[in-house]
C-alpha cells in the first residue's frame, strides 16, 4: 500500500508540480457613479487640472501563476485549473494517473477533482518552495519542492497572453 500510495503522492505531487494556473488579468477600476450634488458655480480662475493617478496593474509572476493552479487543482476548480495547463500536458497527466495509480479517469476535470479528494484524504499540504530559474515576460522555468512529501519537479509556463500556461515540459525529479 506504501509503494502505491508513494507512487500515487508523487504523481500528484508532479501534477501540481507541473500545472500553473495563473492569471494576470485584473478587475478594472470601477468609475464612481455620478454625483448628484448641485454643480458648483464656475470658478473666475482657470483651474489647474491634475490628471488622475492610475494604480499599475499589477505583473503577476510564473510563481503566482502556478500557486493560482495549484490552489485551483486543490480547491477542486477543475475549470480553471485544467485551463492553466497545456493540452498535451493535461493529457500526459491523465495518462500517468491511469497507469500508476488505482484511479481511472477520462479526461483532465476527472483527474484534478480525483486528485484534490486524494489530497484531502490523506491530508497532504499544499505549501511549496518555488525556486525562479529563469523567467522572462512571456516564458519561464521554476524548480518546485512540496514541503509535506519533498516531491520535487521542474515546471516550464508559457504565458502567451495574460495567463501563465504549464506546458508538458515539465518533468518530476528523478527518483
Amino acid at each position: 500500500m506504501n509503494g502505491v500510495r508513494g507512487r500515487v503522492s508523487a504523481m500528484l505531487g508532479a501534477a501540481v508540480a507541473v500545472v500553473l494556473t495563473v492569471s494576470a488579468c485584473t478587475a478594472s477600476p470601477v468609475d464612481p457613479p455620478p454625483s448628484t450634488a448641485a454643480a458648483e458655480p464656475a470658478s473666475t480662475s482657470p483651474a489647474l487640472s491634475t490628471p488622475p493617478e492610475v494604480e499599475p496593474v499589477p505583473t503577476r509572476s510564473a510563481s503566482d501563476g502556478f500557486r493560482e493552479w495549484l490552489t485551483a487543482s486543490r480547491a477542486p476548480d477543475a475549470a480553471t485549473a485544467c485551463a492553466r495547463l497545456s493540452p498535451e500536458l493535461a493529457a500526459r497527466m491523465v495518462d500517468e494517473l491511469n497507469a500508476t495509480g488505482p484511479l481511472q479517469v477520462a479526461s483532465c476535470d476527472e483527474m484534478i477533482t480525483a486528485t484534490a479528494e486524494l489530497y484531502r484524504a490523506t491530508g497532504q499540504s499544499a505549501e511549496v518552495d518555488i525556486e525562479v530559474e529563469q523567467e522572462t515576460a512571456t516564458a519561464a522555468t521554476l524548480f518546485v519542492t512540496y514541503l509535506s512529501s519533498g516531491d520535487c519537479g521542474t515546471v516550464v509556463l508559457e504565458r502567451p497572453a495574460t495567463t501563465w500556461i504549464l506546458t508538458e515540459q515539465s518533468q518530476e525529479c528523478a527518483g
